[in-house]
């Protein structure tokens, strides 16, 4: 059961309150989303690499990913503890970041998608 804040506690822990204990749930299944997500940011970046690119693209990849692995680090060091509200938001702010990068490389890596070609309309 959480504790209201007091009016001088938020000093201590920011105006978003006191830790509280992560969600077994929702703990995990942070986990395995920021997991499955830097998993997809390594086999992407390993398609780029692989397929020789410019310099500068190589620049570019190697800063994203150096990116998705501080994001993907900090993630895991906050579901270790208690976190307060505004160490939950950086999780899911941080998550989402993986997940533009994710979509980034693998575009980088495959190509945009292209829509499938459907039935041409009548020009009647």
């Amino acid at each position: 059961m959480t504790q209201a804040v007091q009016p001088g506690e938020w000093r201590r822990y920011g105006f978003g309150g006191p830790p509280e204990p992560w969600d077994h749930d929702a703990k995990r299944d942070l986990d395995r989303l920021a997991t499955s997500y830097f998993v997809d940011i390594l086999e992407c970046r390993r398609q780029i690499i692989s397929a020789n690119p410019g310099h500068e693209t190589a620049a570019i990849v190697d800063e994203i990913f150096d990116t998705a692995s501080r994001h993907k680090q900090e993630i895991d060091y906050t579901l270790r503890h208690w976190a307060t509200p505004v160490e939950r938001a950086r999780v899911e702010d941080r998550l989402g970041t993986l997940m533009r990068i994710s979509r980034k490389l693998r575009t980088m890596a495959k190509g945009p998608r292209r829509k499938r070609p459907g039935p041409v309309p009548d020009a009647a």
